[in-house]
């Protein structure tokens, strides 16, 4: 995670806290703790097994004219040094579209077949 989201999601934090009512500081005292959690959850790193290697992934957000998005890298380095990346609005689907554009590389690269790669593309 990015230090400088960390530093201003801590910052608007306290701002609020000190212009907050003894009332409104509680609703923060709850809320705060929810909210870094949202944003905390928005990057994952992982890690998979593909035609019997351990692969790596992670998707970290970014923010591109005020939109969310989220990117998605894969290696597999017992297996090929190809990156598959995807660049996506969808949270769920980018970790998809990530691990298909790997098997799409990997293929054109003759490491495996089409055959094997089908159960791992969506088209």
């Amino acid at each position: 995670m990015k230090l400088s989201l960390l530093v201003s999601v801590a910052t608007v934090a306290m701002v609020l806290a000190l212009v907050a009512t003894p009332c409104q500081g509680q609703i923060w005292e709850t809320l705060i703790p929810l909210i870094t959690k949202e944003v905390v959850s928005l990057w994952k790193n992982g890690e998979r097994e593909m035609f019997g290697h351990r692969c790596t992934y992670s998707v970290t957000p970014k923010i591109k004219s005020f939109e969310l998005y989220f990117k998605g890298r894969m290696t597999c380095p017992s297996l090929s040094n190809e990156r598959g990346e995807a660049f996506t609005r969808s949270r769920s689907g980018v970790e998809a579209k990530t691990v298909e554009d790997y098997v799409r590389k990997i293929v054109a690269k003759g490491v495996i077949t089409e055959e094997e790669a089908k159960a791992w593309l969506n088209k």
